[in-house]
């Protein structure tokens, strides 16, 4: 595999610690500083044009099968694409892939143009969404194989912590730029804008994304991600981030508008959009602020399993009490524990593949754990608005029952980090598959 010399300059330092340990941290920072401007942006264009999809969907007469079937269609696209994106980041690197996919998302928004300009929406809303997916897996899956590479075994929370969030952020901001854009500028205006804000993002990504990657020992077909998925260690990261995105990304996100409409719940006269609006920003604005601290923290006390054992035991009783509160305040802090429970396991999850996996096969684990996260978004909101039927604390009630069931999985894994922190007072990495 030919690499240039800037390739091998980072791939050769991003592996084990530096003699100064504050000169890596600084390093690991500057790096993750340079991935997170480009996943930024594609998530604040893709929040841009999310919430126009459906109204205009059904403003022209589009069945609502097929307005669910064109939003369903770019998440399961990008369960297919994953794996083999993460194959592909293994041998070209993550900084080709993040590009290619930005470069996608900008063909992605002017589909969305065309069928707003030239009629037709619903064929070129679906085709948008279907290339959105492995151009979104692009993005995803190559930036934090990147923030592996850029945090090594050492600041590996820290990297995760700041791509993690980036991932996280992008989606509401685009959100509530997106109903302004469109209330004020209309809907064609509102996807320029949002091809100029991805545009951007490309350029940003081609400027300063390193070059990280570590040399590829064999072209792997991208079966070789689920053979990846052999391993216990990696099944169970895997499991645990499925199970916290059907219950947040899934069910909360679906149903919680329909909770605050079915309980009469209004904040200073907002109505039920407005209200689940505001409590959806404040989940996501917890869980973004508690990834940088959480990353950090785990690199520090080398506990980053621990912390993904702590996130899943607060996120039940937030689950409980979003399904009991019946008062914005305990509605509020049920959120806010969710919050607390998504950012503290997402870069978690993410640091424990850089332990678990040799750097030559960071993208297939990314690959994988993306599959397994979109997975679960694909289900928690089939499965949210189905349990709705049974009252509106059934999905809560269900959702919590099924991460008492996989803690001590987060425990297990837990006391494997223990255990193979005890041989040395240093880093102490758990063995990577051979």
């Amino acid at each position: 595999m030919r690499r240039g010399k800037r390739s091998h300059a980072h791939s050769s330092s991003c592996e084990g610690p530096l003699p100064d340990d504050v000169s890596g941290k600084r390093r690991a920072r500057r790096l993750a500083y340079s991935i997170a401007p480009g996943v930024l942006l594609a998530g604040v264009a893709g929040g841009i044009a999310f919430p126009v999809i459906p109204l205009l969907g059904v403003r022209v007469g589009l069945p609502m099968w097929f307005i669910g079937t064109i939003l369903a269609a770019n998440r399961a696209a990008r369960m297919v694409s994953a794996p083999i994106v993460g194959v592909l980041t293994d041998r070209w690197g993550g900084r080709r892939m993040v590009i290619v996919g930005l470069a996608a998302q900008v063909v992605v928004m002017a589909l969305y143009l065309v069928g707003v300009v030239g009629g037709n929406p619903g064929l070129y809303f679906l085709l948008a969404r279907l290339l959105h997916g492995p151009a979104s897996a692009c993005v995803f899956v190559g930036a934090q194989t990147l923030a592996l590479h850029a945090g090594g075994p050492v600041h590996g929370g820290l990297a995760a912590g700041m791509v993690r969030a980036s991932m996280s952020a992008g989606m509401p901001v685009g959100l509530a730029a997106g109903g302004l854009l469109a209330a004020v500028a209309g809907e064609r205006s509102l996807f320029e804008a949002a091809m100029a804000v991805v545009g951007l993002g490309a350029v940003l990504a081609f400027l300063t994304v390193p070059d990280l990657h570590a040399p590829s020992e064999e072209r792997s077909r991208a079966t070789a991600t689920w053979k990846m998925l052999s391993d216990r260690r990696l099944l169970a990261v895997g499991l645990l981030n499925f199970a916290m995105f059907v219950s947040a990304q899934g069910v909360v996100l679906t149903t919680i508008v329909l909770v605050v409409h079915g309980r009469g719940l209004r904040l200073n006269g907002l109505g039920d959009q407005g209200t689940a609006g505001i409590a959806m920003c404040w989940m996501v604005l917890i869980s973004t602020a508690t990834m940088l601290l959480c990353g950090r923290l785990g690199d520090r006390r080398r506990i980053h399993a621990g912390i993904a054992a702590f996130g899943i035991a607060i996120t039940i009783p937030g689950l409980l009490a979003v399904g009991l509160g019946h008062s914005l305040t305990v509605l509020s802090a049920g959120i806010a524990l969710v919050g607390l429970g998504m950012g503290a396991l997402g870069p978690s999850l993410l640091a424990l593949v850089a332990a678990f996996v040799a750097p030559e096969r960071r993208g297939r684990a990314a690959g994988a754990l993306q599959f397994c996260g979109d997975a679960g978004g694909v289900l928690g909101p089939i499965a949210g608005t189905t349990l709705m039927a049974g009252g509106a604390a059934t999905p809560y009630f269900v959702c919590a029952g099924v991460l008492s069931v996989v803690l001590p999985v987060a425990v297990w894994l837990a006391r494997l980090e223990r255990r193979a922190a005890r041989p040395a007072a240093g880093v102490a990495p758990l063995l990577t598959i051979d």
